[in-house]
């Protein structure tokens, strides 16, 4: 998904548990120099036994210059890029698992500004 980030920039909803053995994703993000913003739920909206991992995480992010903010109970998998390219789907997008998972890509300045706006 890199090849879509050099523009204005990207604003991606994210599954955070698995992003710690997926770290290489990162610096791939980061190396296009796009402005990144992660939208996430707050640690506390994990199990107990995740919450530091999930902090953890969220550190990261932000050492790589990627923007964090956080959402109380959200489940929407998206990202939006340069306002117009939209991935969406069950896919955790910083955290793929082994499940089957599918995204499918939209490219309409509508539906970009619809998601971008329940950020």
């Amino acid at each position: 998904m890199t090849e879509n980030l050099p523009g204005k920039g990207a604003l991606i909803h994210a599954h955070l548990r698995r992003l710690a053995t997926n770290r290489h994703e990162i610096s791939g993000l980061t190396a296009a120099n796009a402005r990144i913003t992660v939208i996430t739920k707050p640690p506390e909206n994990y199990p107990e036994k995740d919450q530091e991992k999930i902090n953890d995480c969220i550190e990261l992010l932000m050492r790589h210059n990627i923007t964090v903010k956080t959402k109380d109970r959200i489940h929407q998998k998206f990202a939006v890029i340069d306002q117009r390219i939209v991935w969406y789907g069950s896919i955790n997008l910083l955290s793929y698992g082994a499940s089957e998972e599918s995204i499918m890509r939209i490219e309409s300045m509508d539906i970009a500004a619809e998601l971008a706006g329940m950020a």
